[in-house]
């Protein structure tokens, strides 16, 4: 028997283009890729787009049709508001009325907290970028089952500027480190069950690279590289990273390069909608 997901794109059309023109995946298109895989089960995923057209859902659509929900990257910032975000908020509200089991990663976290009553800012410590470094699970989250399998303490892949302000009531707060306060967490609403993390499990360095060189511009003006030589050959050995001086470069482990590993939270989520 399948499992029924329904994969929430969260871009709108200017940020899914300034990566496509620089041949990058869309994201929903690697995430489902991920998803399916870590299981030998059949996945029937339903992509939607709410930041890229008003009339998103497919005729006939019952959001009790699908098994979970999951929500991808972005590169909005949802404080804007701009329709394409009212959009993504006004939608996650109706999830959050249903028995519905949800995933979201950094934008797909953010989105869900806010329609749950939480807040969003802009890091006070800048962007986050290609690494969450030390990410520490609580005892909250060692007792989650999002966090089944996973070391105590772990590196993520990760691409954010902004990051929780405030939580949902009945809000668990699982992870953090010492960028970002909250780096995962679990919130219960009406009959809906939501799991977030704020850095990518589904990422790779092979999209990663592609936001990497789209953004590249931006990340040197903001000194995450220190010019675009830097960022070049950080690009260079993120598209060569299975070796011995990629480990040494970036000064990274299994809990980055194995992907049993890197993507447990998914791996258990998948699990946790199959039960």
């Amino acid at each position: 028997m399948s499992l029924k997901i329904l994969m929430v794109d969260g871009y709108d059309f200017n940020g899914w283009k300034s990566l496509n023109d620089f041949n990058c995946i869309d994201a929903f298109e690697h995430y489902s890729n991920t998803l399916t895989s870590l299981t030998n089960k059949k996945l029937e995923i339903t992509t939607i787009h709410p930041g890229k057209k008003n009339d998103y859902l497919p005729l006939g659509t019952s959001l009790n049709d699908f098994d979970g929900i999951v929500w991808t990257g972005s590169s909005l910032n949802i404080y804007d508001l701009t329709p394409p975000i009212k959009n993504q908020i006004e939608f996650a509200k109706e999830t959050l009325k249903f028995k519905s089991k949800i995933f979201g990663s950094c934008w797909g976290l953010q989105v869900n907290v806010v329609a749950a009553g939480g807040s969003v800012k802009k890091s006070p410590n800048g962007r986050e970028m290609i690494f969450a470094r030390d990410i520490q699970i609580n005892e909250d989250g060692k007792k989650h089952y999002m966090y089944q399998g996973k070391n105590e303490k772990f590196d993520a892949l990760c691409s954010h500027l902004d990051e929780i302000e405030t939580t949902p009531e009945n809000s668990l707060l699982l992870s953090g480190n010492p960028h970002s306060k909250i780096q995962a967490l679990s919130f219960k609403k009406s009959e809906a069950e939501f799991w977030g993390t704020q850095y990518h499990p589904e990422f790779n360095f092979k999209i990663l690279s592609k936001i990497i060189t789209a953004r590249k511009s931006l990340l040197v003006s903001e000194k995450i590289f220190k010019d675009d030589d830097h960022a070049n050959k950080t690009i260079a050995v993120m598209d060569d990273c299975i070796n011995d001086k990629s480990k040494e470069y970036f000064n990274i482990g299994s809990d980055i390069l194995d992907k049993n590993i890197r993507n447990i939270e998914l791996n258990n989520w998948i699990n946790f909608i199959d039960n």
